[in-house]
């Protein structure tokens, strides 16, 4: 079969993105091996500029291009108010590519031409773009998307029907301004570091919009469940005149598919960079999947500040020389990357810089020979008595990046205080039955499952009674060797018995059954004997199940926990 070239995706970047801080339209093209690179972007650009020529458009464009092992991504920019029509005719032009490529004749420009053109005749908003330009002028936010069009943020903001903008003299332009936003990524932890962020918000009673994997949220009031971690989610908080702090979770897909809501923040939170995700969007390896969460740090103001992670190597060097960081570390966890830590944490404090950091069982932020103790990781409920470093390392990081919003030292302490399992559910709930300890966390990458891991070995104590259960799943994106890196850890945590279970909502293009073969596969090849492995139909027969079968002392641990309302019930 001769090589050749496929669209994947057609799509916009509504706001800063890994190929640049404004908005584009990109395509992404699967390129065979052995086909030649450039002869594809030159035909893909050549079918765009006939199409843009064809529509009244200049047929030049200026390409930025991001190759990757399987293919490649070409964005360029274009005018907002017909950016869906312009991914139209990326769309088209891409598939028309294809069959050049192929050695196959090009599409025809009709009837595709005359449907663009009918797009365009309804998109195009002269008041969209006067409002873009005039915003732009004052460095007033301009959020937009299909339905509405905003200017300013939360408290500072006024909203309109798209279809009914106001002409840029009518605006009242002095009340509206920005309200300061923090972005948190990472790979682990983002949950818990936005809850516990925005909870410290509200200590310094500052009206808070959050949104994470579980809901959005204003002030203490759920007001939509689901994983909200895209730029959807965060123009909801960002056009509340209700909200003067936003704290939002961005998760790798919403930067890769979308781009950020916003065009700027004040605080970006990296919490770690480890092996999820690796491989979609173009993203072939660790160093790759680190500068898409960078994107939050790109995006920082001039005064904005990088809460960077001090024992993860790749956040040490993506804070090289940016005026405003502070980095964390959790200074009493043991492996080597605690002392490279050390020596990050001491060079950035003697420069002047700010560092939190745990050490001697205390949250410390220093900055030269200045030094505040601001809480004992003792009495940081999520912390367990220090036994979850991981929290540890969570509570470091939303401290840090609460200073650096200017927040008081006083409602940081409340807040890391009184922030307990209640406030974070799904991650890390420890609850007892009969003397039967459960575990229940959203851990779902290997990573994750280590930290939590240690966490239950910690909690059995030495050396351990009562057997060990684990409940565990995946979701379909996710590849085999993910997966067989997750049953690893399982199986080096010890685990005497472990129960699969599909995740029927997330296959994700996997057949059903597939995802716990897969398991199963992998936890026969670690040694687990096949009567150890079992699995079950739903997240809740996993857990009746093994609590059936459990003694006092000892423990079931439920990872990928989705069901939070059904197990609740069944444990009441």
């Amino acid at each position: 079969m001769a090589a050749g070239a496929r669209l994947v995706d057609a799509r916009r970047l509504t706001g800063p993105n890994l190929l640049s801080r404004s908005p584009l339209v990109i395509v992404e093209l699967a390129i065979d091996e052995g086909e030649d690179r450039a002869r594809v972007r030159a035909t893909y650009l050549e079918e765009l500029g006939r199409m843009r020529e064809a529509l009244g458009f200049s047929p030049e464009v200026s390409p930025i291009e991001r190759p990757h092992a399987g293919g490649t991504v070409l964005g360029y920019a274009a005018p907002i108010d017909v950016m869906l029509a312009c991914a139209e005719m990326s769309e088209w032009a891409a598939l028309s590519a294809c069959e050049r490529v192929l050695g196959r004749a090009p599409l025809a420009l009709e009837p595709k031409r005359a449907e663009i053109a009918a797009m365009l005749a309804r998109d195009r908003s002269a008041a969209l773009s006067r409002l873009a330009e005039e915003a732009a002028r004052r460095d007033v936010p301009l959020l937009w998307d299909d339905a509405q069009v905003s200017l300013g943020l939360g408290a500072r903001s006024q909203t309109w029907p798209r279809g009914a903008l106001p002409a840029a003299d009518a605006v009242d332009w002095e009340r509206l301004g920005r309200v300061p936003v923090a972005l948190v990524t990472g790979t682990n932890g983002k949950t818990t570091s936005t809850r516990l962020l925005a909870r410290m918000g509200r200590e310094a009673n500052l009206r808070v919009g959050s949104t994470s994997s579980d809901a959005i949220t204003i002030g203490t009031d759920v007001i939509d469940e689901g994983d909200w971690t895209g730029p959807a989610a965060a123009r909801v908080v960002l056009q509340r005149p209700d909200v003067d702090l936003a704290v939002l979770e961005t998760a790798r897909g919403g930067i890769l598919r979308r781009g950020l809501a916003v065009d700027g923040c004040d605080v970006a939170l990296v919490t770690n960079v480890s092996d999820d995700h690796v491989g979609g969007y173009g993203i072939d390896d660790l160093d790759a999947m680190a500068r898409a969460k960078a994107v939050i740090v790109e995006a920082l103001l001039p005064s904005g500040t990088a809460v960077l992670n001090a024992r993860d190597p790749r956040l040490v060097a993506l804070g090289g020389g940016r005026p405003r960081v502070t980095f964390f570390a959790d200074l009493d966890a043991d492996g080597p990357e605690t002392d490279a830590a050390r020596g990050v944490i001491a060079r950035h404090r003697a420069s002047g810089g700010d560092v939190v950091f745990a050490a001697a069982g205390r949250i410390v932020h220093a900055r030269g020979e200045q030094e505040t103790a601001l809480a004992d990781v003792a009495a940081i409920p999520i912390a367990f008595g220090g036994s979850a470093r991981f929290n540890v390392e969570n509570a470091l990081g939303a401290t840090a990046a609460a200073l650096a919003l200017g927040l008081p030292a006083a409602a940081i302490a409340r807040a890391l205080e009184g922030f307990t399992a209640e406030d974070n559910p799904r991650r890390s709930v420890v609850v007892e039955r009969d003397g039967v300890r459960i575990v229940l966390d959203f851990g779902h990458n290997a990573e994750g499952v280590r930290a939590v891991m240690r966490l239950v070995t910690s909690l059995r104590g030495s050396p351990a009674r009562g057997a060990l259960t684990v409940i565990t799943g995946s979701p379909g994106d996710r590849s085999d060797r993910d997966i067989a890196a997750v049953a690893r850890a399982v199986v080096e945590a010890g685990a005497d018995r472990v129960v699969l279970r599909e995740l029927p909502d997330y296959l994700r293009g996997r057949a059903p059954g597939e995802v716990p073969e897969v398991f199963r596969r992998a936890l026969l090849a670690l040694g687990l004997a096949p009567e150890a492995v079992t699995i079950a139909a739903s997240e809740v027969d996993a857990l009746r199940g093994a609590l059936a079968t459990a003694r006092p002392a000892d423990f079931v641990v439920l990872l990928v926990h989705l069901e939070e309302d059904a197990v609740r019930a069944l444990l009441a």
